[in-house]
């Protein structure tokens, strides 16, 4: 059996990210990854056994990779406020820095290939940023419902104004981010 290089793992992966976000999951083919990276369709077998297994894998380190950038260098003594603050911030720059791969999870989401135990699994990754909005009910500082709606609330909006954003002939040539943010905590304060 060959050994996996994470070299070449990695320019595979964004060989897919960025084939995915061109021509979608429908019209890839290993080959075509395989000719995106320069190696043979048979070393893609090394590192996924069929064209599902190589998306719910992608998928899931992508989704990951977010989710650790996104609760970067919060402190669980801080106060809900700045810990939310960092989180809408980290996922601005993650969508800045990283735009193919937020394109991908964008896409691979509403995929109907992530399936239930996908979406479970990854939400073992997003435990610690359940806690901060779960103190936040806790302590009286955020509205008293579910920590995911109020994670989306300030997710969601951040992700569909920098989709505008970015367009070259966007409705929104200038946003203020920090408005932005402001708004999200304004709209999940109690």
């Amino acid at each position: 059996m060959r050994r996996k290089d994470e070299n070449k793992k990695a320019a595979i992966t964004n060989a897919i990210v960025r084939l995915i976000n061109e021509i979608g999951f429908a019209n890839i083919s290993m080959s075509k990854i395989a000719k995106a990276t320069g190696i043979s369709p048979a070393t893609l077998y090394v590192y996924y056994e069929n064209k599902e297994d190589m998306f719910r894998k992608v998928y899931m380190d992508v989704k990951k990779q977010m989710t650790e950038k996104c609760s970067k260098d919060i402190a669980s003594e801080e106060s809900v406020e700045k810990a939310v603050r960092k989180l809408c911030e980290n996922l601005f720059h993650y969508m800045q820095e990283y735009t193919e791969e937020f394109l991908f999870i964008e896409q691979a989401c509403n995929s109907p290939m992530a399936t239930d135990e996908m979406i479970e699994e990854l939400e073992q990754y997003n435990r610690d940023t359940v806690k901060i909005f779960q103190r936040g009910i806790e302590e009286g500082i955020l509205k008293q419902t579910s920590p995911v709606l109020l994670i989306s609330f300030c997710y969601y909006p951040i992700q569909q104004i920098f989709k505008e954003w970015r367009k070259e002939k966007s409705m929104l040539p200038k946003v203020d981010f920090e408005m932005v943010f402001q708004m999200c905590w304004d709209g999940i304060r109690r």
